[in-house]
C-alpha cells in the first residue's frame, strides 16, 4: 500500500518520470496484479506531461495483460497525442477505442473531432462513425475560413 500512496502522490506532483520508475519497480513485487486504474491514472499524468513515447509504452504493456482503458483514459490519450502534433497516433488510440469491449462514449470521439479540424480525411471519417454510434447526437462543423482552408 505504501507504494501505490508513493505513486499517487508523484502523480498528484506531476513528477511522473519518478512515479513511472515506481510503477515499473511495483510491477516487479510478489503482491502486483494487473490493475486498469493503476495504468489509467499513470498514462493519464503521463499524457498531460507530454509524455507520448512512455504513454505509448505504457499502453502496450497495459494491452499484453489484457487490460482495457476507460472512456476518460480514451479521451486524455487522443488529446495528448493532439497535442503533440501526432493525429495519426490519436487515430490509432481511436482505432483501439472502437475494438474496446466496452462500448465508447461520446466525449473522446468530440475531443478527436475538434483537434483534426486541420485534417479533414481524418476528420470525416471520424464523422461517420460518431453519426453511425450515435444517431441522435450533433456535431458542429465551424465554417471553413475559420481554419483557413477557404
Amino acid at each position: 500500500m505504501d507504494m501505490i500512496a508513493v505513486l499517487t502522490e508523484l502523480e498528484r506532483q506531476e513528477q511522473v518520470s519518478l512515479a513511472l520508475m515506481m510503477f515499473k519497480v511495483m510491477q516487479k513485487q510478489d503482491w502486483y496484479k494487473p490493475d486498469a486504474y493503476l495504468y489509467k491514472d499513470l498514462i493519464i499524468a503521463l499524457a498531460r506531461a507530454k509524455k507520448m513515447d512512455e504513454v505509448l509504452q505504457l499502453w502496450e504493456s497495459m494491452r499484453k495483460e489484457n487490460l482495457f482503458p476507460d472512456s476518460q483514459t480514451y479521451t486524455e490519450v487522443i488529446r495528448g497525442f493532439l497535442n503533440y502534433g501526432s493525429p495519426a497516433d490519436a487515430m490509432n488510440i481511436y482505432e483501439d477505442m472502437k475494438n474496446s469491449p466496452d462500448p465508447p462514449e461520446e466525449l473522446p470521439f468530440r475531443i478527436l473531432l475538434k483537434g483534426l479540424l486541420p485534417h479533414p480525411l481524418l476528420r470525416n471519417k471520424v464523422k461517420q462513425d460518431f453519426e453511425e454510434i450515435f444517431p441522435d447526437s450533433s456535431i458542429y462543423d465551424p465554417p471553413q475560413e475559420i481554419f483557413g482552408a477557404r
